[in-house]
Protein backbone atom coordinates (compact mmCIF):
# COMPACT_ATOMS: atom_id res chain seq x y z
CA UNK A 1 0.00 0.00 0.00
CA UNK A 2 1.13 3.44 -0.70
CA UNK A 3 1.08 5.96 2.11
CA UNK A 4 3.02 8.85 0.24
CA UNK A 5 0.23 11.00 -1.20
CA UNK A 6 1.48 13.48 -3.76
CA UNK A 7 -1.05 15.66 -4.78
CA UNK A 8 -3.45 15.30 -8.08
CA UNK A 9 -2.02 18.03 -9.75
CA UNK A 10 1.15 16.92 -9.68
CA UNK A 11 -0.05 14.03 -11.12
CA UNK A 12 -1.52 15.40 -13.90
CA UNK A 13 1.39 18.09 -14.63
CA UNK A 14 3.74 15.09 -14.92
CA UNK A 15 1.00 13.21 -17.15
CA UNK A 16 1.43 10.12 -15.05
CA UNK A 17 4.89 9.93 -16.04
CA UNK A 18 6.59 7.63 -13.21
CA UNK A 19 4.85 4.85 -14.38
CA UNK A 20 4.89 1.57 -12.61
CA UNK A 21 7.70 -0.46 -12.91
CA UNK A 22 7.60 -4.07 -15.02
CA UNK A 23 8.59 -7.63 -14.54
CA UNK A 24 9.96 -9.26 -18.04
CA UNK A 25 8.85 -12.36 -16.98
CA UNK A 26 8.27 -15.10 -19.99
CA UNK A 27 5.30 -17.93 -19.31
CA UNK A 28 6.76 -21.21 -18.82
CA UNK A 29 4.73 -24.74 -17.86
CA UNK A 30 7.31 -25.42 -15.27
CA UNK A 31 6.94 -23.74 -12.01
CA UNK A 32 8.03 -20.53 -11.78
CA UNK A 33 11.71 -19.74 -9.82
CA UNK A 34 10.31 -18.38 -6.74
CA UNK A 35 7.77 -20.82 -5.72
CA UNK A 36 5.79 -18.61 -3.70
CA UNK A 37 4.58 -17.00 -6.94
CA UNK A 38 2.49 -18.03 -9.00
CA UNK A 39 2.38 -17.95 -12.97
CA UNK A 40 1.25 -15.10 -15.11
CA UNK A 41 -1.83 -15.94 -16.48
CA UNK A 42 -2.23 -17.69 -19.75
CA UNK A 43 -3.89 -16.59 -22.92
CA UNK A 44 -6.49 -18.06 -24.41
CA UNK A 45 -8.05 -16.11 -27.11
CA UNK A 46 -8.53 -12.51 -28.48
CA UNK A 47 -11.82 -11.34 -28.90
CA UNK A 48 -14.24 -8.00 -30.34
CA UNK A 49 -16.67 -6.68 -27.93
CA UNK A 50 -19.40 -4.57 -30.07
CA UNK A 51 -21.65 -2.53 -27.73
CA UNK A 52 -24.32 -0.98 -29.86
CA UNK A 53 -27.68 1.15 -29.48
CA UNK A 54 -25.95 2.85 -26.19
CA UNK A 55 -28.70 5.79 -24.55
CA UNK A 56 -31.48 3.66 -26.50
CA UNK A 57 -34.03 1.28 -25.61
CA UNK A 58 -32.27 -1.33 -27.77
CA UNK A 59 -28.89 -1.58 -26.86
CA UNK A 60 -27.13 -4.80 -27.47
CA UNK A 61 -23.72 -6.52 -27.30
CA UNK A 62 -22.04 -9.23 -29.70
CA UNK A 63 -18.63 -11.13 -29.40
CA UNK A 64 -16.79 -12.91 -31.60
CA UNK A 65 -13.23 -14.45 -31.12
CA UNK A 66 -10.12 -12.61 -33.59
CA UNK A 67 -7.87 -15.62 -33.38
CA UNK A 68 -7.31 -18.54 -31.26
CA UNK A 69 -3.73 -18.45 -29.89
CA UNK A 70 -1.04 -21.27 -29.94
CA UNK A 71 1.64 -21.65 -28.16
CA UNK A 72 3.75 -22.30 -25.02
CA UNK A 73 2.26 -19.14 -23.57
CA UNK A 74 -1.44 -20.56 -24.35
CA UNK A 75 -3.68 -22.71 -21.93
CA UNK A 76 -3.06 -26.23 -22.50
CA UNK A 77 -6.74 -26.84 -22.54
CA UNK A 78 -6.71 -24.84 -26.51
CA UNK A 79 -4.31 -27.58 -27.76
CA UNK A 80 -7.02 -29.84 -29.27
CA UNK A 81 -9.61 -27.70 -29.37
CA UNK A 82 -9.86 -24.60 -31.15
CA UNK A 83 -13.11 -22.74 -30.60
CA UNK A 84 -12.50 -21.75 -27.19
CA UNK A 85 -14.96 -19.49 -25.49
CA UNK A 86 -18.33 -18.62 -26.98
CA UNK A 87 -20.22 -15.83 -25.49
CA UNK A 88 -23.66 -15.18 -26.06
CA UNK A 89 -25.28 -11.63 -25.20
CA UNK A 90 -28.05 -11.99 -22.48
CA UNK A 91 -28.65 -8.25 -21.16
CA UNK A 92 -27.56 -4.86 -22.24
CA UNK A 93 -28.59 -1.64 -20.54
CA UNK A 94 -27.21 2.18 -19.59
CA UNK A 95 -27.90 5.24 -17.38
CA UNK A 96 -26.83 8.88 -17.48
CA UNK A 97 -26.15 10.67 -14.61
CA UNK A 98 -25.91 14.44 -14.12
CA UNK A 99 -26.17 16.81 -17.38
CA UNK A 100 -24.09 17.47 -20.76
CA UNK A 101 -23.05 21.21 -19.61
CA UNK A 102 -21.90 19.67 -16.05
CA UNK A 103 -19.15 16.55 -16.49
CA UNK A 104 -22.40 13.72 -16.81
CA UNK A 105 -21.54 10.11 -17.12
CA UNK A 106 -23.03 7.30 -18.70
CA UNK A 107 -22.48 4.28 -17.60
CA UNK A 108 -23.08 1.46 -19.65
CA UNK A 109 -23.25 -2.59 -18.58
CA UNK A 110 -23.50 -5.93 -21.11
CA UNK A 111 -23.50 -9.49 -19.70
CA UNK A 112 -22.80 -12.35 -21.60
CA UNK A 113 -23.48 -15.90 -21.35
CA UNK A 114 -20.10 -18.06 -21.65
CA UNK A 115 -19.54 -21.47 -23.00
CA UNK A 116 -16.29 -23.17 -22.25
CA UNK A 117 -15.85 -25.67 -25.79
CA UNK A 118 -12.16 -26.17 -25.06
CA UNK A 119 -11.11 -29.37 -24.56
CA UNK A 120 -10.94 -28.92 -20.58
CA UNK A 121 -11.85 -27.29 -17.26
CA UNK A 122 -10.72 -23.18 -17.42
CA UNK A 123 -10.39 -21.23 -13.93
CA UNK A 124 -10.42 -17.49 -12.98
CA UNK A 125 -11.20 -17.09 -16.93
CA UNK A 126 -10.63 -12.93 -17.24
CA UNK A 127 -11.02 -10.84 -20.43
CA UNK A 128 -7.80 -8.29 -20.29
CA UNK A 129 -8.58 -5.18 -22.19
CA UNK A 130 -5.13 -4.55 -25.09
CA UNK A 131 -4.66 -2.50 -27.82
CA UNK A 132 -3.28 -3.17 -31.09
CA UNK A 133 -2.48 -1.16 -34.80
CA UNK A 134 -5.98 -1.11 -35.40
CA UNK A 135 -7.09 0.19 -32.03
CA UNK A 136 -7.01 4.01 -31.35
CA UNK A 137 -3.98 5.39 -29.57
CA UNK A 138 -3.90 4.98 -26.51
CA UNK A 139 -6.87 2.70 -26.16
CA UNK A 140 -8.29 -0.71 -26.55
CA UNK A 141 -11.01 0.86 -29.06
CA UNK A 142 -11.48 -0.55 -32.50
CA UNK A 143 -14.32 1.79 -32.89
CA UNK A 144 -16.02 4.68 -31.65
CA UNK A 145 -19.25 5.73 -33.61
CA UNK A 146 -22.26 8.03 -33.28
CA UNK A 147 -25.64 7.51 -34.13
CA UNK A 148 -25.92 8.34 -37.70
CA UNK A 149 -22.96 5.67 -37.95
CA UNK A 150 -20.06 8.49 -38.51
CA UNK A 151 -16.72 8.34 -35.90
CA UNK A 152 -17.40 9.75 -32.69
CA UNK A 153 -14.69 12.24 -31.50
CA UNK A 154 -11.71 10.12 -30.89
CA UNK A 155 -10.11 11.92 -27.98
CA UNK A 156 -13.53 10.18 -26.05
CA UNK A 157 -11.80 7.00 -26.65
CA UNK A 158 -9.43 8.03 -23.77
CA UNK A 159 -12.26 8.84 -21.60
CA UNK A 160 -13.94 5.35 -21.21
CA UNK A 161 -13.04 3.75 -18.03
CA UNK A 162 -13.91 0.58 -16.70
CA UNK A 163 -16.62 0.54 -13.67
CA UNK A 164 -18.05 -2.02 -11.27
CA UNK A 165 -21.75 -3.42 -12.61
CA UNK A 166 -23.86 -0.03 -11.71
CA UNK A 167 -27.30 1.59 -11.55
CA UNK A 168 -29.25 4.45 -9.97
CA UNK A 169 -30.39 4.27 -6.42
CA UNK A 170 -34.53 4.72 -5.62
CA UNK A 171 -33.18 8.67 -5.01
CA UNK A 172 -31.76 8.53 -8.37
CA UNK A 173 -28.23 9.90 -6.93
CA UNK A 174 -26.38 7.78 -5.12
CA UNK A 175 -24.83 4.32 -6.85
CA UNK A 176 -25.63 0.90 -6.29
CA UNK A 177 -23.65 -2.29 -7.12
CA UNK A 178 -26.29 -5.40 -7.31
CA UNK A 179 -23.44 -7.56 -7.54
CA UNK A 180 -19.96 -8.31 -7.11
CA UNK A 181 -16.86 -10.06 -8.95
CA UNK A 182 -17.10 -7.88 -12.29
CA UNK A 183 -14.13 -5.65 -12.71
CA UNK A 184 -10.38 -6.88 -12.38
CA UNK A 185 -7.38 -4.80 -11.09
CA UNK A 186 -3.36 -5.84 -11.91
CA UNK A 187 -0.23 -4.10 -11.28
CA UNK A 188 1.37 -3.24 -14.40
CA UNK A 189 4.28 -5.84 -13.98
CA UNK A 190 1.18 -8.53 -13.54
CA UNK A 191 0.27 -7.54 -17.17
CA UNK A 192 3.72 -7.27 -18.20
CA UNK A 193 4.53 -11.05 -17.33
CA UNK A 194 1.51 -12.29 -19.68
CA UNK A 195 2.93 -12.75 -23.16
CA UNK A 196 -0.31 -11.68 -25.12
CA UNK A 197 -1.48 -12.87 -28.63
CA UNK A 198 0.56 -11.85 -31.53
CA UNK A 199 -0.42 -8.11 -32.83
CA UNK A 200 -1.34 -6.84 -29.39
CA UNK A 201 0.74 -3.58 -28.17
CA UNK A 202 -0.17 -2.27 -25.40
CA UNK A 203 -1.64 -4.55 -22.47
CA UNK A 204 -3.80 -2.57 -19.73
CA UNK A 205 -3.44 -3.02 -16.04
CA UNK A 206 -7.70 -4.09 -15.67
CA UNK A 207 -9.79 -6.75 -17.43
CA UNK A 208 -12.99 -8.20 -16.40
CA UNK A 209 -13.76 -11.55 -14.84
CA UNK A 210 -15.61 -14.52 -15.64
CA UNK A 211 -17.73 -15.90 -12.69
CA UNK A 212 -19.92 -19.25 -12.49
CA UNK A 213 -23.29 -18.78 -12.60
CA UNK A 214 -23.90 -22.14 -10.82
CA UNK A 215 -21.82 -21.39 -7.59
CA UNK A 216 -20.17 -19.21 -5.39
CA UNK A 217 -17.52 -21.32 -3.97
CA UNK A 218 -14.87 -21.09 -7.49
CA UNK A 219 -15.15 -19.77 -11.15
CA UNK A 220 -14.23 -23.14 -12.94
CA UNK A 221 -16.01 -23.55 -16.18
CA UNK A 222 -15.32 -26.87 -16.91
CA UNK A 223 -15.46 -28.38 -20.69
CA UNK A 224 -18.47 -28.25 -22.72
CA UNK A 225 -17.58 -29.04 -26.09
CA UNK A 226 -20.00 -31.62 -26.68
CA UNK A 227 -22.99 -29.64 -25.52
CA UNK A 228 -24.01 -26.33 -27.74
CA UNK A 229 -26.29 -25.24 -24.91
CA UNK A 230 -24.10 -25.49 -21.78
CA UNK A 231 -23.29 -21.96 -20.44
CA UNK A 232 -21.68 -22.36 -17.09
CA UNK A 233 -19.80 -18.84 -17.07
CA UNK A 234 -20.85 -15.37 -17.04
CA UNK A 235 -19.12 -12.18 -18.07
CA UNK A 236 -20.05 -8.31 -17.62
CA UNK A 237 -18.63 -5.67 -19.15
CA UNK A 238 -18.78 -2.23 -17.17
CA UNK A 239 -18.04 0.99 -18.63
CA UNK A 240 -18.64 4.77 -18.23
CA UNK A 241 -17.94 7.69 -20.70
CA UNK A 242 -18.31 11.29 -21.16
CA UNK A 243 -21.91 12.49 -22.51
CA UNK A 244 -21.11 14.92 -25.31
CA UNK A 245 -22.76 18.51 -25.47
CA UNK A 246 -25.42 17.18 -28.08
CA UNK A 247 -26.83 13.59 -27.96
CA UNK A 248 -26.23 13.57 -31.98
CA UNK A 249 -22.33 13.63 -30.20
CA UNK A 250 -22.55 11.02 -27.94
CA UNK A 251 -20.99 7.48 -28.31
CA UNK A 252 -23.37 5.01 -29.91
CA UNK A 253 -21.81 2.40 -30.69
CA UNK A 254 -18.24 0.90 -28.56
CA UNK A 255 -16.30 -1.91 -30.12
CA UNK A 256 -13.53 -3.29 -28.47
CA UNK A 257 -10.39 -5.96 -28.08
CA UNK A 258 -9.63 -8.07 -24.96
CA UNK A 259 -7.35 -11.11 -24.95
CA UNK A 260 -8.91 -13.80 -22.12
CA UNK A 261 -6.60 -15.45 -19.97
CA UNK A 262 -6.26 -18.58 -17.71
CA UNK A 263 -5.70 -17.56 -14.07
CA UNK A 264 -4.12 -19.73 -11.26
CA UNK A 265 -4.46 -16.73 -8.86
CA UNK A 266 -8.40 -16.24 -7.59
CA UNK A 267 -7.83 -12.52 -7.72
CA UNK A 268 -10.78 -10.13 -6.28
CA UNK A 269 -10.92 -5.59 -7.22
CA UNK A 270 -13.51 -3.65 -4.72
CA UNK A 271 -14.25 -1.21 -7.58
CA UNK A 272 -14.73 2.43 -6.72
CA UNK A 273 -18.41 2.21 -7.19
CA UNK A 274 -18.75 -1.15 -5.03
CA UNK A 275 -16.82 1.05 -2.01
CA UNK A 276 -19.88 3.35 -2.04
CA UNK A 277 -21.98 1.22 -1.70
CA UNK A 278 -22.20 -0.57 2.04
CA UNK A 279 -24.11 -3.35 0.80
CA UNK A 280 -21.91 -3.50 -2.70
CA UNK A 281 -19.07 -3.70 -0.44
CA UNK A 282 -20.42 -7.14 2.12
CA UNK A 283 -21.45 -8.43 -1.37
CA UNK A 284 -18.03 -8.60 -2.17
CA UNK A 285 -16.60 -9.99 1.13
CA UNK A 286 -18.76 -12.40 0.88
CA UNK A 287 -18.10 -13.85 -2.41
CA UNK A 288 -14.32 -13.34 -1.56
CA UNK A 289 -14.59 -15.79 1.47
CA UNK A 290 -16.47 -17.93 -0.89
CA UNK A 291 -14.36 -18.06 -3.35
CA UNK A 292 -11.13 -18.57 -1.17
CA UNK A 293 -10.22 -15.28 -3.04
CA UNK A 294 -5.84 -14.99 -2.63
CA UNK A 295 -5.75 -11.33 -3.32
CA UNK A 296 -8.04 -8.73 -3.03
CA UNK A 297 -7.36 -5.13 -4.73
CA UNK A 298 -9.05 -1.90 -3.53
CA UNK A 299 -8.81 1.47 -4.99
CA UNK A 300 -9.46 4.77 -4.99
CA UNK A 301 -10.94 6.08 -1.77
CA UNK A 302 -11.65 2.86 -0.11
CA UNK A 303 -12.05 2.87 3.40
CA UNK A 304 -10.45 -0.60 3.31
CA UNK A 305 -7.16 0.29 3.12
CA UNK A 306 -5.29 -0.50 6.48
CA UNK A 307 -3.22 -3.27 5.85
CA UNK A 308 -2.79 -4.11 9.81
CA UNK A 309 -6.50 -4.28 10.36
CA UNK A 310 -7.40 -6.08 6.46
CA UNK A 311 -11.03 -6.00 5.39
CA UNK A 312 -10.13 -8.50 2.32
CA UNK A 313 -7.81 -11.95 2.41
CA UNK A 314 -4.77 -10.56 0.09
CA UNK A 315 -5.44 -6.77 0.44
CA UNK A 316 -3.83 -4.40 -1.44
CA UNK A 317 -4.52 -0.83 -2.85
CA UNK A 318 -4.25 0.54 -6.24
CA UNK A 319 -4.54 4.02 -7.17
CA UNK A 320 -3.00 4.92 -10.69
CA UNK A 321 -5.09 1.82 -12.67
CA UNK A 322 -4.26 2.75 -16.03
CA UNK A 323 -6.82 2.71 -18.34
CA UNK A 324 -5.66 5.05 -21.58
CA UNK A 325 -1.97 5.99 -22.45
CA UNK A 326 0.91 3.67 -22.51
CA UNK A 327 3.19 1.97 -19.49
CA UNK A 328 5.66 4.51 -20.27
CA UNK A 329 2.80 7.65 -21.10
CA UNK A 330 -0.25 7.06 -19.53
CA UNK A 331 -2.80 9.67 -19.98
CA UNK A 332 -5.89 8.66 -17.71
CA UNK A 333 -6.24 6.48 -14.45
CA UNK A 334 -9.46 4.93 -13.53
CA UNK A 335 -10.79 7.81 -11.46
CA UNK A 336 -10.60 10.12 -14.28
CA UNK A 337 -11.89 11.81 -16.03
CA UNK A 338 -14.24 14.09 -13.80
CA UNK A 339 -18.12 13.84 -13.60
CA UNK A 340 -20.74 15.30 -12.16
CA UNK A 341 -21.38 17.11 -8.76
CA UNK A 342 -23.14 14.26 -6.72
CA UNK A 343 -21.59 14.49 -3.08
CA UNK A 344 -20.49 17.06 -0.29
CA UNK A 345 -17.42 15.70 1.45
CA UNK A 346 -17.13 17.41 4.65
CA UNK A 347 -13.47 17.85 5.99
CA UNK A 348 -12.37 18.79 9.53
CA UNK A 349 -9.37 21.36 10.22
CA UNK A 350 -6.10 19.32 9.46
CA UNK A 351 -7.99 17.57 6.78
CA UNK A 352 -7.19 17.96 2.82
CA UNK A 353 -8.75 15.99 -0.12
CA UNK A 354 -6.64 13.15 -1.86
CA UNK A 355 -7.40 11.03 -4.87
CA UNK A 356 -6.13 7.80 -2.97
CA UNK A 357 -7.25 8.08 0.72
CA UNK A 358 -10.41 6.18 2.04
CA UNK A 359 -13.04 8.34 1.39
CA UNK A 360 -11.22 10.74 -0.40
CA UNK A 361 -9.69 12.51 2.64
CA UNK A 362 -6.27 12.67 4.59
CA UNK A 363 -4.59 14.41 7.22
CA UNK A 364 -4.73 14.65 10.98
CA UNK A 365 -8.28 16.06 12.35
CA UNK A 366 -7.65 14.90 16.43
CA UNK A 367 -5.43 17.55 16.44
CA UNK A 368 -8.01 20.35 15.53
CA UNK A 369 -11.18 19.04 17.44
CA UNK A 370 -14.38 21.15 18.74
CA UNK A 371 -14.18 22.43 21.70
CA UNK A 372 -17.60 23.53 23.30
CA UNK A 373 -18.77 27.86 23.03
CA UNK A 374 -16.20 28.28 20.34
CA UNK A 375 -16.99 28.31 16.69
CA UNK A 376 -15.67 25.51 14.74
CA UNK A 377 -15.13 25.42 11.18
CA UNK A 378 -15.24 22.73 8.39
CA UNK A 379 -15.17 23.20 4.85
CA UNK A 380 -17.38 21.57 2.34
CA UNK A 381 -16.28 20.29 -0.93
CA UNK A 382 -18.39 19.69 -3.54
CA UNK A 383 -17.10 16.51 -5.08
CA UNK A 384 -18.30 13.71 -7.95
CA UNK A 385 -17.95 9.83 -7.54
CA UNK A 386 -14.28 9.92 -8.26
CA UNK A 387 -12.91 12.37 -5.72
CA UNK A 388 -12.51 15.18 -8.02
CA UNK A 389 -13.55 18.23 -6.89
CA UNK A 390 -16.72 20.06 -9.39
CA UNK A 391 -14.82 23.99 -9.34
CA UNK A 392 -18.19 25.08 -11.54
CA UNK A 393 -20.48 23.61 -9.15
CA UNK A 394 -23.34 26.34 -7.99
CA UNK A 395 -24.84 25.59 -4.78
CA UNK A 396 -25.52 27.31 -1.04
CA UNK A 397 -24.42 25.05 1.51
CA UNK A 398 -25.66 25.43 5.20
CA UNK A 399 -24.79 23.30 8.26
CA UNK A 400 -27.78 21.18 10.41
CA UNK A 401 -26.86 19.05 13.55
CA UNK A 402 -28.73 15.54 13.56
CA UNK A 403 -27.78 13.87 16.72
CA UNK A 404 -29.25 15.96 19.39
CA UNK A 405 -26.04 17.93 20.50
CA UNK A 406 -26.91 21.86 20.96
CA UNK A 407 -25.37 24.23 19.99
CA UNK A 408 -25.73 26.87 16.74
CA UNK A 409 -24.77 27.03 12.92
CA UNK A 410 -23.80 29.87 11.22
CA UNK A 411 -24.91 31.11 7.98
CA UNK A 412 -25.12 29.27 4.40
CA UNK A 413 -22.38 29.77 2.39
CA UNK A 414 -22.64 29.72 -1.56
CA UNK A 415 -19.37 27.35 -3.30
CA UNK A 416 -16.89 28.96 -4.47
CA UNK A 417 -14.85 27.05 -6.75
CA UNK A 418 -16.50 23.74 -5.23
CA UNK A 419 -15.79 24.92 -1.67
CA UNK A 420 -17.71 26.39 1.21
CA UNK A 421 -16.60 27.08 5.22
CA UNK A 422 -19.05 26.56 7.21
CA UNK A 423 -19.43 27.35 11.08
CA UNK A 424 -21.00 24.87 14.38
CA UNK A 425 -20.82 26.19 17.67
CA UNK A 426 -21.23 23.22 19.93
CA UNK A 427 -22.76 24.20 23.23
CA UNK A 428 -23.03 20.20 24.92
CA UNK A 429 -21.02 17.65 24.49
CA UNK A 430 -21.36 13.96 22.67
CA UNK A 431 -21.56 12.72 18.96
CA UNK A 432 -22.48 14.85 16.44
CA UNK A 433 -23.73 13.70 13.18
CA UNK A 434 -23.11 17.08 10.87
CA UNK A 435 -24.78 17.66 7.45
CA UNK A 436 -23.55 20.03 4.65
CA UNK A 437 -27.00 20.38 2.95
CA UNK A 438 -27.38 22.11 -0.66
CA UNK A 439 -30.29 22.37 -2.49
CA UNK A 440 -30.38 18.39 -3.89
CA UNK A 441 -27.43 16.21 -1.69
CA UNK A 442 -26.60 16.69 1.50
CA UNK A 443 -23.34 15.08 3.13
CA UNK A 444 -22.81 13.64 6.56
CA UNK A 445 -19.63 13.64 9.20
CA UNK A 446 -19.70 12.01 12.38
CA UNK A 447 -17.70 14.80 14.51
CA UNK A 448 -16.78 13.52 18.33
CA UNK A 449 -17.26 16.81 21.00
CA UNK A 450 -15.64 16.01 23.60
CA UNK A 451 -13.54 17.74 26.10
CA UNK A 452 -10.08 19.97 25.54
CA UNK A 453 -7.52 21.78 27.21
CA UNK A 454 -8.46 25.32 28.13
CA UNK A 455 -5.30 27.57 28.85
CA UNK A 456 -5.58 29.98 31.14
CA UNK A 457 -4.62 33.33 29.31
CA UNK A 458 -6.46 36.36 31.58
CA UNK A 459 -6.78 37.80 28.39
CA UNK A 460 -9.67 39.84 29.13
CA UNK A 461 -7.48 41.20 31.42
CA UNK A 462 -9.33 40.38 34.22
CA UNK A 463 -8.99 37.28 37.38
CA UNK A 464 -12.55 35.94 36.36
CA UNK A 465 -12.73 32.67 35.54
CA UNK A 466 -16.51 32.69 33.92
CA UNK A 467 -15.16 35.23 31.03
CA UNK A 468 -14.83 33.42 27.81
CA UNK A 469 -11.48 35.73 25.96
CA UNK A 470 -9.55 34.94 29.79
CA UNK A 471 -9.29 31.49 27.74
CA UNK A 472 -7.81 29.45 25.08
CA UNK A 473 -9.99 28.39 23.48
CA UNK A 474 -12.00 31.52 24.06
CA UNK A 475 -14.84 29.93 26.34
CA UNK A 476 -14.89 28.82 29.87
CA UNK A 477 -14.10 25.36 30.41
CA UNK A 478 -17.06 22.82 31.37
CA UNK A 479 -17.39 19.52 32.95
CA UNK A 480 -14.90 17.32 30.54
CA UNK A 481 -12.79 20.18 29.61
CA UNK A 482 -9.10 20.04 31.51
CA UNK A 483 -7.75 23.35 32.29
CA UNK A 484 -3.91 24.57 32.34
CA UNK A 485 -2.66 28.06 34.34
CA UNK A 486 0.55 29.11 32.86
CA UNK A 487 3.20 30.86 35.22
CA UNK A 488 3.47 33.26 32.23
CA UNK A 489 -0.37 34.84 32.28
CA UNK A 490 -0.09 38.40 34.01
CA UNK A 491 -3.32 37.45 36.52
CA UNK A 492 -4.37 34.39 38.23
CA UNK A 493 -8.01 32.89 37.86
CA UNK A 494 -10.30 33.51 40.37
CA UNK A 495 -13.09 31.45 40.93
CA UNK A 496 -16.61 33.24 41.30
CA UNK A 497 -18.95 29.83 41.65
CA UNK A 498 -18.63 26.49 42.06
CA UNK A 499 -16.73 25.06 39.00
CA UNK A 500 -16.23 21.05 37.98
CA UNK A 501 -13.71 20.39 35.37
CA UNK A 502 -11.60 16.91 34.37
CA UNK A 503 -7.90 17.76 34.80
CA UNK A 504 -5.90 20.73 36.22
CA UNK A 505 -2.60 21.89 35.51
CA UNK A 506 -0.96 24.41 37.21
CA UNK A 507 2.46 25.74 36.74
CA UNK A 508 4.65 26.48 39.69
CA UNK A 509 4.64 29.92 41.31
CA UNK A 510 0.74 30.10 39.15
CA UNK A 511 -2.39 29.36 41.33
CA UNK A 512 -6.02 29.09 41.02
CA UNK A 513 -7.57 30.80 44.09
CA UNK A 514 -10.68 29.25 44.75
CA UNK A 515 -11.98 31.55 47.66
CA UNK A 516 -15.31 29.96 49.03
CA UNK A 517 -16.09 28.43 46.30
CA UNK A 518 -15.52 24.68 45.32
CA UNK A 519 -13.81 22.98 42.52
CA UNK A 520 -14.93 19.50 40.94
CA UNK A 521 -12.03 17.70 39.36
CA UNK A 522 -12.50 14.29 37.64
CA UNK A 523 -9.01 14.33 35.70
CA UNK A 524 -5.52 14.64 36.91
CA UNK A 525 -4.53 17.40 39.25
CA UNK A 526 -0.94 18.75 39.51
CA UNK A 527 0.05 21.93 41.14
CA UNK A 528 3.40 23.51 42.15
CA UNK A 529 4.38 24.39 45.56
CA UNK A 530 4.84 27.63 45.12
CA UNK A 531 1.65 28.67 44.47
CA UNK A 532 -0.53 25.84 43.49
CA UNK A 533 -4.53 26.14 44.62
CA UNK A 534 -5.80 27.58 47.48
CA UNK A 535 -8.58 28.94 49.44
CA UNK A 536 -10.16 29.93 52.02
CA UNK A 537 -12.98 27.94 52.89
CA UNK A 538 -13.49 26.73 49.51
CA UNK A 539 -12.54 22.82 48.16
CA UNK A 540 -10.78 21.11 45.56
CA UNK A 541 -13.47 17.77 45.22
CA UNK A 542 -11.64 14.63 43.51
CA UNK A 543 -13.94 12.91 41.95
CA UNK A 544 -11.89 10.90 39.04
CA UNK A 545 -10.89 6.74 39.32
CA UNK A 546 -7.53 5.92 38.78
CA UNK A 547 -5.83 9.47 38.88
CA UNK A 548 -3.29 11.40 40.66
CA UNK A 549 -2.73 14.27 42.79
CA UNK A 550 0.33 16.04 43.60
CA UNK A 551 1.56 19.71 44.71
CA UNK A 552 -0.13 22.82 46.76
CA UNK A 553 -3.70 22.03 47.35
CA UNK A 554 -6.59 22.82 48.99
CA UNK A 555 -8.94 21.37 51.51
CA UNK A 556 -9.28 17.80 49.85
CA UNK A 557 -12.53 16.00 49.74
CA UNK A 558 -11.91 12.25 47.90
CA UNK A 559 -15.12 10.68 46.03
CA UNK A 560 -13.32 8.83 43.47
CA UNK A 561 -9.94 6.29 43.77
CA UNK A 562 -6.68 8.96 43.56
CA UNK A 563 -3.21 8.03 44.35
CA UNK A 564 0.08 10.79 44.57
CA UNK A 565 2.32 10.86 41.72
CA UNK A 566 5.67 8.91 42.71
CA UNK A 567 9.02 10.72 42.33
CA UNK A 568 10.95 13.77 43.42
CA UNK A 569 9.06 16.64 44.18
CA UNK A 570 5.88 15.06 43.98
CA UNK A 571 4.56 15.39 47.06
CA UNK A 572 0.78 16.66 48.97
CA UNK A 573 0.94 19.56 50.50
CA UNK A 574 -2.82 20.18 51.38
CA UNK A 575 -4.67 21.94 54.20
CA UNK A 576 -6.81 20.39 56.96
CA UNK A 577 -9.49 18.87 57.12
CA UNK A 578 -8.76 15.45 54.57
CA UNK A 579 -12.01 13.94 53.72
CA UNK A 580 -12.53 10.73 52.17
CA UNK A 581 -16.39 9.81 51.11
CA UNK A 582 -16.85 6.52 49.58
CA UNK A 583 -13.46 7.19 47.76
CA UNK A 584 -9.51 6.47 48.41
CA UNK A 585 -6.72 8.14 48.90
CA UNK A 586 -3.56 5.94 48.24
CA UNK A 587 0.25 7.25 49.27
CA UNK A 588 3.24 5.52 48.96
CA UNK A 589 6.85 6.70 48.43
CA UNK A 590 6.02 10.64 48.66
CA UNK A 591 4.44 12.59 51.88
CA UNK A 592 1.43 13.97 52.34
CA UNK A 593 1.28 16.97 54.93
CA UNK A 594 -1.82 18.35 56.24
CA UNK A 595 -1.29 22.09 57.36
CA UNK A 596 -4.17 23.88 59.56
CA UNK A 597 -3.69 26.93 57.42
Amino acid sequence: MRFAFPTRAALLLLAFAAAACTEDRAPTVTPPTDPGTPPPPRVIGLYEITITGIGSDEMTATAKPVRTPTGSGVSAALNTVSSGLILESVYSGSFSDGTRAAGGLRYLTSTFRVRNSTAGPLSNVTYIMAGNASTLPGTAITQLRKFDGTNADPSIGLQVTPTGVTNLGSDLVSLQSPYPDVLQAFTEAEVAAITPPAGVTNVFPYGFVVRNKNTNANRTLPSAAADPNQYDGLLTVAFRLPLQPTAAQDVFTLVFTAFAVEDTETRMTESIEESQDTAAVRRLRDRATSLGATTVTVLNGSSAVDPAIPDYPGQRQLCDVRTAGTVASPSYNIWMPPGPYVKISVLNPGEVLHYCAPYFRTGNPAAQRPATNVPYTVTAKALDRYGNVRTTAADTLHLVETNGLSGSVGSPVALASGSADLTVTYSSYGTSILGAVGRRLVGYRSIPVAGVVRTWTAGAGTTDWNTNNNWSPAAVPMSLDSVYVPVAAPLDPVLASNVQVAGVEVEDVALIALGAFDLTASGNVKAGFSGGITNTSGRLFLSGIARTVEGKVPTLRVTGTYSATTGTNQNINARAPIQVDAGRLTISGVRLQADAN
